[in-house]
């Protein structure tokens, strides 16, 4: 059962109370209709602001986009092209730097070193001397034409250091083996060899192939001649192979 004594008591009000009542809820109406219309606008008002801002906010960033064309970024592009010209130019100088000093080394240097170097001519047989044996050479190999060969002998036709090198190998047992390496000046009026290198070794019963190796600089002049001499030693066998018996003279200045 619905409670009818609220409406009982709305037939109890008074028609002047009714009418203020309907006049009050007719004005709150009416407030709040004008209070929308007034939200409305301030909303319109408010959604063409932004738009405005927005367009502003676009209008400078344009602006400064194309300032960034032709403006500072310009200058900065401007700047990176001087520096990559700049970096390429040193890269340049360096190179005909570079250049220069390697024509000025050439040029110092002048032509290119020589040297020569022999190996036992197998076609003949070491040669006894007295004393001594003597090895018929060949020419290995040979570069340049300050360092020749004349009959068994290295002539070197400028003077300087040259490197000289010699090595003998033998393939019997012997007490001493060795060899010696001398050079003849024709500058001294008395033509007698100087030493330059010598290789002793004592030869074992338990080894029969030695090698006997002998390297140094040495400051020759014009026209210096140089050979290889081996003592002689009766039961000496010497290896005439070409990577184990050879003499040579390499020019270092």
């Amino acid at each position: 059962m619905c409670d009818l004594t609220h409406l009982s008591s709305w037939r109890n009000i008074p028609s002047a109370g009714l009418t203020m009542l309907y006049k009050a809820l007719f004005s709150l109406t009416a407030i709040m209709f004008c209070l929308s219309l007034f939200l409305a606008h301030r909303v319109s008002v408010l959604e063409k602001d932004v738009q405005k801002l927005r367009g502003d906010i676009s209008q400078q960033l344009n602006q400064q986009r194309s300032g960034g064309v032709h403006g500072k970024p310009a200058k900065m592009s401007k700047t990176g092209e001087g520096m990559k010209q700049s970096v390429f130019q040193r890269a340049q100088s360096s190179l005909e730097s570079f250049s220069r000093r390697v024509k000025r080394e050439q040029s110092s240097c002048g032509a290119p070193l020589s040297f020569l170097q022999l190996r036992a001519d197998t076609n003949k047989q070491p040669e006894r001397r007295g004393n001594i044996t003597v090895i018929p050479w060949t020419v290995s190999a040979q570069r340049g034409s300050t360092i020749s060969q004349r009959e068994n002998r290295i002539v070197v036709q400028e003077d300087g250091y040259y490197l000289v090198f010699g090595q003998v190998l033998f393939e019997s047992q012997s007490t001493v083996m060795g060899h010696v390496i001398q050079s003849w000046s024709s500058t001294e009026a008395e033509t007698r060899p100087t030493e330059l290198l010598r290789c002793l070794q004592d030869g074992t019963e338990e080894a029969c192939d030695n090698t006997c190796y002998s390297a140094g600089t040495v400051h020759l002049l014009q026209g210096d001649e140089l050979e290889m001499l081996i003592p002689f030693r009766p039961p000496a066998l010497i290896s005439l192979e070409a990577d184990s018996t050879f003499f040579g003279v390499v020019q270092l200045n």
